[in-house]
């Protein structure tokens, strides 16, 4: 019964971690709709290139893999990314690619947040003008 709460727990992580990677990649977007997300995913957008840059694994795959572990499961050897969506997702082998077309867009969601930003700064300073 205990390997059946695990795995469940596992899975729960899994899609988190989907969920994470989603907001990760999209959440720079939604910030231009409700800008306060903007601070949320700064947060998330600065773990992921620590994450990246400095190679070391996500919490949220050891989490996972003790759950796996706990329900009686063989945890994957790679990284989520590399277990779940490479060669799924992108061809085998893509995922350096894959992570610069999301820091890219990371990138794009920024330029994008601040000039939707500047421009309704602008426009609320202008002052109002009456039609005749």
């Amino acid at each position: 019964m205990a390997g059946v709460l695990y795995r469940f727990l596992a899975d729960v992580v899994m899609v988190l971690h989907a969920a994470f990677l989603l907001f990760f990649v999209g959440g720079g977007f939604l910030a231009w709709r409700w800008p306060k997300v903007i601070w949320a995913h700064l947060a998330v957008g600065v773990w992921s290139i620590t994450i990246v840059l400095l190679d070391f694994d996500c919490p949220l795959s050891g989490v996972e893999k003790y759950f796996l572990r706990k329900g009686g499961e063989e945890p994957y050897s790679t990284g989520y990314i590399n277990h779940y969506l490479d060669g799924t997702i992108w061809p085998e082998g893509g995922t350096p690619t894959a992570e610069k077309v999301g820091f890219a867009l990371l990138v794009i969601s920024y330029i994008g947040f601040f000039v939707l930003r500047r421009r309704s700064r602008a426009k609320a300073k202008r002052p109002a003008t009456t039609s005749p």
